[in-house]
């Protein structure tokens, strides 16, 4: 593998997965917080920060923020990430982000001001009151993949580390940075920029304590219906593209993608990515071996 791997970690960056959750409408319901949380949320929110909400997307601008905030030198704090932010003059941005891009917003001042606003009202009104915990549990799993990291081959590192990915080294790739994040799970959130690829990957944590662990059971149920037992049965064979597994199904795409998001979330599948696309799955018998082990733990 021709590329360096790095587990990093910040409050800010959850702080940003938790707008990206909020603003990610269409997936709530896959979410494990649901989309009660984020009613629950949005009662707590002003109505200029619910407006600014809606009014932003999670195209290309959203992706830059994820890059600047990526390339901010000093960002131990949320307030040190808002402070550089705020102060970043607009010729910096250009420099900050030209090493990776060449399309930038049109209006870059326009554009810091309205990010800024969201990242410190969004951290004032919801992130601040619920993140130590959060980001200690997250914290605490980076600086264990790290000590892993270093005695491990890269790719199965990076296989176990997001349950089951696989990054092809195209594109230039040079530089992957692996960020574990709790909002989003069970899915995942990839950036590609050229020879930088940030990964903000679920990190199986929770900040509740359960008699079942949630990430066993949902392992449980993606098994739950005969057409995702047969997907699983047909990449026993090696790696297939989407078109392929939905061909040898017999069912509708739709539904082909549900099951492959089930099974992938619960570590089942293998998924092979370039840039930002998945190519191809394979079965991932890791994760069925880790599903016995934690079921016999359990039951025992």
């Amino acid at each position: 593998m021709e590329y360096e791997v790095e587990v990093q970690f910040e409050p800010v960056f959850e702080l940003v997965c938790s707008i990206h959750t909020f603003i990610c409408k269409k997936s709530n319901k896959k979410m494990d917080l649901g989309a009660s949380w984020s009613a629950d949320v949005a009662g707590r929110l002003s109505p200029e920060l619910l407006s600014a909400l809606d009014e932003t997307d999670l195209g290309n601008d959203w992706k830059l923020l994820n890059l600047l905030i990526h390339q901010c030198p000093v960002k131990e704090s949320v307030d040190q990430v808002l402070e550089w932010l705020e102060h970043l003059p607009v010729g910096e941005m250009y420099e900050t982000l030209a090493e990776y891009v060449s399309v930038f917003p049109v209006q870059m001042d326009q554009f810091r001001s309205r990010m800024h606003f969201l990242l410190s009202e969004w951290n004032r009104q919801y992130f601040r009151d619920c993140s130590p915990e959060i980001s200690g549990r997250l914290l605490q799993h980076a600086n264990e993949r790290r000590l892993e990291l270093d005695r491990s081959a890269v790719s199965d590192f990076v296989n176990r580390t997001t349950n089951g990915f696989y990054f092809l080294p195209v594109d230039g790739l040079r530089k992957l940075v692996l960020i574990p994040q709790f909002h989003f799970q069970p899915a995942n959130i990839i950036y590609s920029f050229g020879p930088l690829t940030i990964c903000h990957y679920a990190a199986r944590v929770s900040v509740t304590d359960e008699e079942i662990s949630p990430f066993m059971y949902r392992t449980l149920r993606s098994l739950g219906e005969k057409s995702r037992l047969k997907i699983l049965q047909s990449l026993g064979g090696g790696r297939r593209t989407f078109t392929e597994i939905a061909k040898q199904a017999g069912i509708s795409k739709g539904i082909v993608h549900d099951h492959i998001f089930s099974l992938r979330c619960a570590g089942l599948l293998n998924a092979y990515i370039e840039g930002e696309n998945v190519t191809a799955y394979s079965l991932r018998l890791e994760g069925i071996h880790r599903m016995n082990e934690q079921l016999f733990e359990y039951l025992k």
